[in-house]
């Protein structure tokens, strides 16, 4: 009897076949493909992620350290001064990743709008607000931070968007604008570039090669 639940326990540490089936068991019950593109996205990383720390024992703690995590647990003293730009510094990603991140300067003012009205000067930056328009608490939840996206989301009429996706977004026009494959690396937190590229969506691109005329040609 006891070698049977001892059989029939869910194992403490998965390795990449069992996340490997658990992933195709979630698409597969997706009819979406708006849907499946989200989810596959997101359990690719959290597959590199967990499979990082092959020690690391699979629970609902280690399922909810993803990046909501990362906001809501943004405090005052992370935003500084870095290079004349402004930065969060220290922030701590998954796998105990420690980075810093560029933060635009239309970010800082509408970041100092809410501190500023919410009178927050130190402690968590983003904190609950009751229906009265009160803030209220020293922080907010991972669950806050979807709801919140849904509801904006549905407001501008996109159906289907996660917290997730805008991570994606952001890449894509950093690397639309010019941004170079290696800082959008560094932004993400990305521990492999081809995690990057992925989110980027890239292909080789024959005709306009990069080793293209680079201006050490031969004269014809």
């Amino acid at each position: 009897m006891a070698g049977a639940k001892l059989r029939d326990a869910p194992k403490a540490v998965l390795n990449l076949r069992d996340l490997d089936q658990a992933k195709s068991a979630v698409l597969n019950s997706l009819c979406s493909p708006d849907a499946q593109r989200g989810y596959r996205h997101a359990m690719d990383e959290f597959i590199e992620w967990y499979c990082s720390e092959p020690r690391l024992s699979f629970s609902r703690t280690v399922v909810l350290r993803l990046r909501r995590h990362e906001a809501v647990s943004l405090e005052m003293r992370h935003i500084q001064r870095r290079e004349d730009h402004w930065t969060i510094v220290d922030l701590h990603g998954k796998a105990n990743h420690t980075r810093t991140v560029p933060v635009p300067d239309w970010v800082k003012a509408l970041l100092d709008q809410w501190t500023q009205a919410a009178a927050i000067n130190t402690g968590k930056i983003f904190r609950r607000v009751t229906k009265a328009g009160t803030v209220w608490g020293i922080g907010m939840t991972e669950k806050v931070v979807w709801h919140v996206v849904r509801e904006y989301a549905t407001a501008a009429g996109i159906t289907t968007l996660a917290p997730h996706d805008l991570r994606r977004s952001c890449a894509r026009l950093c690397h639309a604008a010019g941004g170079e494959l290696e800082q959008i690396q560094f932004l993400l937190g990305h521990v492999s570039i081809q995690t990057t590229e992925r989110y980027l969506g890239c292909k080789q691109r024959i005709k306009t090669a990069s080793n293209d005329r680079r201006g050490i040609e031969p004269p014809v």
